[in-house]
């Protein structure tokens, strides 16, 4: 895959520096991926769309090992797994009852029943930061901890955020009811 990113450079200089990156920080790119995602192949998949992301802006990058480049190589990485992740979650059918064993219970909404579609235009609502937290923590059974290395965040900016989407979800459900 290395001489299909070449090839898309021109001149040796970009070629030469490119590959020395490309060594550099495949490894690190590949862990952040495999850690968002959990699965080996959507991984690598995250890591190729990256360097070709990379490849088509490579003018608009520092051309040195320097912590700003690795910082740049990672966040494009983890911005492209995050959305194969939810493009992932998309495709995936909701588990209802999962959503209302958890989250419901959470709410602690026990005088109304909430039917799965409508509990899935609920979560739709939410701001797309929410909707991820959540379903990282609801779907997913990740820890705070995980959470936050997950997002790149502090665990106690995840248990703000869990509170605030929890309350923003409860907001939307209380107004349905209107």
């Amino acid at each position: 895959m290395l001489m299909f990113y070449l090839s898309m450079l021109d001149n040796e200089d970009d070629k030469n520096i490119f590959k020395g990156l490309h060594d550099e920080y495949s490894t690190l790119m590949y862990r952040k991926a495999y850690g968002i995602l959990r699965d080996c192949n959507l991984a690598e998949d995250a890591v190729q769309e990256s360097f070709m992301r990379i490849i088509k802006n490579f003018d608009k990058f520092s051309k040195k090992k320097c912590p700003q480049t690795r910082n740049k190589f990672v966040n494009i990485v983890r911005f492209v797994s995050i959305d194969i992740y939810r493009k992932r979650k998309k495709q995936q059918e909701v588990s209802y009852d999962k959503i209302e064993g958890t989250i419901i219970d959470e709410l602690a909404i026990t005088d109304n029943i909430l039917e799965g579609m409508e509990i899935e235009r609920c979560l739709f609502k939410l701001p797309e930061s929410y909707y991820i937290i959540l379903s990282l923590k609801y779907d997913d059974g990740y820890s705070y901890k995980e959470i936050a290395e997950i997002l790149d965040l502090s665990e106690e900016n995840v248990k703000k955020r869990l509170m605030r989407a929890r309350k923003k979800l409860r907001e939307i459900i209380n107004d349905r009811e209107v």
